[in-house]
């Protein structure tokens, strides 16, 4: 007899938990469950778990913990975070699971026993919900907006997503189709782009806040949504963006999320040779900020592996009044807060500074909740969940995978209540 798989819902999304079950097996026998999923670069990853089928001859993933495999003890999606990299013809393997946009994630089972092929199925992870329209906007600026079916509870809460130094789109799609997904319309900004598409610059330097101003105002706009309900995020620089507008916009922002947040403004990021400049603007003045050490250059690969000791000794060698005139004016926001940080962060303190923005707002009597989720297991990628985890050093894959659930269900907890 065949087994009989029981594989997810109507629509399985990349955050919920993965139903796998399979039936009609003989019981006591022994079968190896893989998965398989292929990233936008070609990259094959691969997860496998060795399953006893129980007493009534089935597997559930959700309830059995593998013999061996790539990871252990019982865990639903235990077979999506800990997918691998799988070694390419020509020797070569990235570590960096490449998903560069909002796109069903697409995974196939494959069951074994004795090395026999038993079945196999594919499954598409949806980060768009069925009931959300995605609208790509190219003017007056770069995006893309995710808005779920009118409430019946009336307007729509909204929250502007800024991803992080990879540019683009990429994570901020992600996070706006997920929180789309949960009721909060969504709109993910593309502030800057390394390849310079869709006429971005092409450089992580004198960015002008009033881009970010000008899609908070168009997002405010849209028909079913409540403008005085908006809400902002971000990833690494996005997080300091992030910040920033909501502490010179303060009117526009009701909630703010940091993930691996910064206190201060940092020096612009160039892969070209160019004069020191700021990240940010504002009213068409470059923002005060700190610079790294060394004269102005561009990034090579060793010192993009020392992205941690170089925003540390640009924190720790400039003067406090350069740190005065750098820093984040935290206590001019008007909104309930969250950061997220992990202790393994390679590429700048952000716990550290995450509680100099708290002692800053506490020793000035911010009236707003501010609360610091810290992930001693964590790095600085704490990523969307579900997907092949992203190894930093130092990080178990269980532990950032753990990181990555945990910190959106705080963060789409912590927009429903402050957004409500």
């Amino acid at each position: 007899m065949e087994p009989v798989w029981s594989i997810g819902q109507a629509q399985n999304r990349i955050d919920g938990t993965l139903e796998l079950g399979i039936g009609h097996l003989t019981p006591g026998r022994k079968v190896m469950l893989e998965a398989f999923a292929q990233d936008d670069l070609g990259q094959v990853w691969h997860s496998f778990g060795i399953f006893r089928a129980d007493d009534r001859g089935t597997v559930d993933t959700a309830g059995m913990a593998p013999e061996e495999g790539t990871y252990d003890g019982i865990d639903a999606n235990g077979l999506l975070w800990s997918m691998r990299p799988v070694q390419r013809a020509d020797g070569s393997v990235s570590g960096y699971f490449m998903k560069s946009g909002s796109a069903p994630h697409a995974v196939t089972f494959r069951l074994t026993s004795d090395g026999v092929l038993l079945g196999e199925r594919t499954v598409d992870l949806h980060f768009v919900s069925v009931d959300v329209q995605v609208t790509e906007i190219m003017e007056p600026f770069a995006g893309k907006y995710f808005c779920p079916e009118a409430s019946e509870r009336g307007p729509l809460p909204a929250v502007l997503v800024l991803g992080g130094s990879a540019g683009g789109l990429l994570w901020s799609e992600q996070m706006a189709a997920l929180l789309s997904a949960h009721g909060i319309a969504a709109l993910a900004l593309a502030y800057f782009d390394w390849q310079g598409r869709l006429g971005l610059p092409n450089q992580l330097a004198e960015i002008p806040l009033e881009v970010v101003d000008r899609a908070m105002r168009w997002l405010q706009a849209q028909p079913g949504i409540d403008a005085d309900r908006t809400g902002v995020m971000g990833l690494s620089k996005g997080s300091e963006l992030a910040l920033l507008y909501a502490s010179l916009h303060p009117q526009a922002v009701r909630a703010v999320v940091g993930y691996s947040p910064a206190s201060h403004v940092f020096e612009g990021i160039s892969m070209a040779p160019v004069s020191r400049r700021s990240s940010w603007t504002h009213e068409g003045r470059p923002l005060p900020y700190l610079p790294y050490p060394g004269g102005p250059k561009s990034w090579n690969p060793a010192e993009l592996a020392q992205l941690r000791k170089l925003h540390e000794q640009a924190l720790n060698t400039s003067t406090d009044e350069e740190l005065e005139a750098a820093r984040i004016p935290v206590e001019a926001m008007r909104a309930p807060a969250l950061l997220i940080t992990g202790a393994h962060d390679a590429t700048w303190p952000a716990a550290e500074m995450a509680e100099g923005v708290l002692q800053m707002l506490k020793k000035c009597g911010y009236r707003w909740e501010v609360r610091h989720e810290h992930f001693p297991e964590a790095g600085h990628l704490v990523d969307i969940p579900n997907l092949p985890v992203i190894a930093e050093h130092g990080v178990r894959a269980e532990a950032a995978a753990a990181a990555a659930r945990e910190a959106w269900q705080t963060v789409s907890s912590f927009f429903h209540k402050n957004l409500a």
